[in-house]
């Protein structure tokens, strides 16, 4: 693989990887490093990423595995963003509303289940397709399909709770 060949076919991943990639490490100049980290890695092994039945899905597995190895050593935080300041609109304003339902959104989702959380950030946010969401979790697509409904589901429900709630039209569940 040349280079112009490599760079042709990683540049659209390394778009596609930076928000899971960003998700899990959490600073952006963290992230960026770590994605050129990753992209280095990709090209020493670039002969191997031919002879791959499922490039993408080997790719978007090794940044995951990438980034939690990073994870696991042990680093000094330099920013703490919160929130708030990863979803700004990209018009500049402060929307208080958008900002609470976000910080709804982002509660309820630290209360699913583990797989439940991983396999719909991976599907919602990050955007990958469920044949990649299986390269990467090793789940059935069946399974991903029952996860990602069960998480729609409970997601809705609790938000449904606070919104009536709020709205003081609680309905009994």
């Amino acid at each position: 693989m040349t280079a112009e060949e490599f760079k042709n076919r990683m540049m659209p991943c390394s778009r596609k990887l930076y928000p899971m990639m960003r998700r899990f490490l959490g600073g952006e100049e963290e992230t960026k490093d770590a994605l050129q980290d990753l992209m280095l890695k990709l090209w020493n092994k670039r002969d191997h990423l031919e002879l791959c039945a499922n490039p993408e899905g080997y790719i978007a597995t090794m940044a995951r595995n990438f980034c939690i190895d990073i994870k696991k050593k042990p680093r000094v935080q330099t920013t703490d963003l919160s929130f708030q300041d990863k979803f700004q609109p990209a018009t500049g304003e402060y929307d208080p509303d958008a900002g609470e339902k976000l910080e709804h959104v982002h509660r309820i989702l630290l209360q699913l289940p583990e797989n439940y959380r991983e396999v719909l950030q991976f599907r919602e946010i990050d955007g990958f397709s469920y044949e990649e969401i299986e390269a990467l979790t090793g789940y059935g697509m069946p399974y991903i399909r029952v996860l990602l409904s069960r998480a729609r589901i409970k997601l809705k429900k609790e938000l449904e709770k606070i919104y009536n709630y709020e709205k003081g039209t609680v309905q009994s569940v």
